[in-house]
């Protein structure tokens, strides 16, 4: 049957989806990676199903439907038909492409707990979306949690509205709830499919429901907490006792139902009836500020459903002073406090007569400055002096003595007159030949070019084999760095974590490791910001990386 797939390969579906590889079939479908000719080229999947059944229409409208929902964490349809493809009469529904999803994961290792819960949260996240909008996945299962980039999707062409009987053009498999599919399916049948995955996801192996038609399934102890909980209360064989995906969501994420419990509390002292019936005091009243949001995960509760009080109806808050009489206000004024005002021509004289002082001191204390030096510092060889006095010298166009020489910095005096009325403030060479100089070489410029830094030793990733032999293309993990002046990381961020925590906390573990060459401002070495970029294939780790500041 996979030679007659094979053959559709080059094929153009709809004048828009030109299939490229064969990618995989089930008993129902085929599935192949394809070029999506729209406003832009783009790769796509395109999935086959046989037209030959009732209800090919209702089909085509649910996935019409499902193709306008928008959630971060769910596959996007671009476009879905009829066609026929050598004879075959056939339907079609293109979508995102995802290179990765978690059934080729879990027959090589189980998933850590951190890992679990980023998936969950994703997938429950979904849940929540759809049910709230009385509509079914139909079909939660690790083949259909995909990766795509750094993101974690689920699959959407399974997506129809809850309560719908549905003739099941599929083998029946341990995914599916008991009720299926004699009952129609509901939200409760998607809660058993997520409990599934869930155990599935640590242990391996799928939950088998027992011979006693009245038990439900034994989790494994190797399912922790909050996890085990969540699988229990997800596979009760009777659908009404099990969890909603909102109930779960909370058990994942415990700051938002007491995120939602300090709403509630704060939308019922609003609401209070005394609020409601008050009078407003003023003409215009202000609306109150908002509240701080509150930072949550992304999967949230769902909005109280209690009525907003309109504004206008609304008092404004007062305070006690503005429900006084006008004539009382002045007596609860503050008595003004006495100032002193100083006339405009003193404060003048008194700045003119500290500049005077100023400068009559500085050229005594400058003059005791350089003589105390001189007789305390030894005065280092002359063939470094003339570099150096050359650049001191050449800074600050200031007139020199007649000899032209400094033969020492430390020994140089400050080149003013004995009269203070003499004093040039706009000399600061003078002064800054006094600073002791080092005797190794000439100094650096000041305003010298930055020099940039270098990788002196990079640190690979140590990532089990078995592990990278679950990646299916390229897994890519962004890490920032902050180096120190010595050229050591001191600080490491996940800039783009990619979608699995296990290889994203490997690549922050290697980059800490990471020594690099400083980079040099002013003939000093700086601290420095970095990106190490990760590429992980089955092949191997290929390792970049980028000085982004300074």
């Amino acid at each position: 049957m996979s030679e007659m797939w094979k053959n559709w390969e080059g094929q153009v579906v709809d004048h828009k989806y030109q299939l490229r590889q064969f990618l995989g079939s089930t008993d129902h479908s085929v599935v192949f990676l394809a070029e999506f000719h729209g406003p832009e080229v783009r790769q796509c999947a395109v999935k086959f199903i046989s037209a030959e059944f009732a209800g090919k229409e209702e089909q085509l409208a649910a996935w019409s439907s499902a193709s306008q929902l928008s959630h971060p964490h769910l596959l996007q349809i671009y476009g879905a038909g009829a066609s026929k493809m050598e004879d075959v009469e056939v339907l079609y529904v293109a979508m995102e492409y995802a290179e990765e999803n978690l059934s080729q994961v879990l027959p090589h290792r189980a998933l850590m707990a951190e890992e679990t819960s980023e998936i969950l949260n994703a997938v429950v996240d979904v849940l929540v979306y759809l049910h709230e909008k009385n509509l079914v996945h139909g079909h939660v299962k690790p083949s259909n949690v995909l990766a795509l980039g750094d993101r974690l999707k689920l699959s959407s062409d399974t997506i129809d509205t809850a309560g719908e009987v549905r003739t099941m053009r599929r083998e029946r498999s341990a995914y599916d709830a008991p009720e299926v599919p004699e009952e129609p399916f509901t939200q409760a049948a998607d809660v058993w499919s997520l409990g599934v995955t869930l155990v599935e996801a640590f242990t391996q192996q799928q939950a088998v429901l027992p011979f006693n038609e009245n038990a439900d399934p034994i989790i494994p102890p190797t399912v922790h907490e909050p996890f085990l909980e969540i699988a229990r209360n997800a596979l009760r064989r009777k659908p009404r006792l099990r969890w909603t995906s909102a109930r779960i969501a909370e058990a994942l994420n415990p700051a938002v139902a007491a995120a939602k419990s300090v709403a509630v509390a704060a939308g019922a002292g609003i609401s209070t009836p005394q609020a409601s019936a008050t009078p407003a005091l003023a003409p215009s009243p202000v609306p109150p500020a908002p509240p701080s949001p509150v930072i949550t995960h992304a999967v949230d509760v769902p909005p109280s459903q209690e009525p907003a009080i309109p504004l206008a109806k609304m008092a404004a808050a007062q305070p006690e002073s503005a429900a006084l009489p006008t004539e009382t206000l002045p007596k609860l004024a503050t008595p003004a406090r006495q100032t002193v005002t100083l006339p405009n021509y003193v404060i003048p004289l008194f700045a003119g007569a500290l500049l005077v002082i100023a400068l009559a001191v500085l050229p005594f204390a400058l003059r005791h400055r350089g003589n105390s030096e001189a007789s305390s510092v030894k005065a280092p060889p002359a063939t470094s002096n003339s570099a150096v006095s050359t650049s001191r010298t050449n800074s600050t166009p200031a007139p020199q003595p007649s000899s032209g020489n400094l033969s020492s910095s430390t020994e140089a005096t400050p080149s003013v007159p004995t009269q203070p009325t003499a004093v040039a403030p706009s000399k600061p060479s003078s002064v800054s030949t006094s600073t002791p100089l080092p005797e190794s070489g000439p100094a650096r410029n000041a305003t010298a070019a930055t020099d940039r830094g270098d990788v002196l030793d990079q640190v690979k990733p140590q990532a089990a084999a078995k592990a990278m032999a679950t990646i299916s293309g390229t897994v890519r993990v962004g890490v920032k760095v902050h180096v120190d002046a010595a050229g050591n990381v001191a600080e490491a961020v996940l800039q783009s974590a990619g979608p699995s925590r296990y290889f994203a906390d490997a690549s922050l573990k290697a980059a800490r490791q990471w020594v690099f060459t400083p980079p040099e401002v002013g003939g000093h070495s700086v601290a420095s910001d970095w990106l190490i970029q990760f590429h992980y294939t089955r092949g191997g780790v290929e390792m970049s990386s980028q000085q982004l500041a300074p």
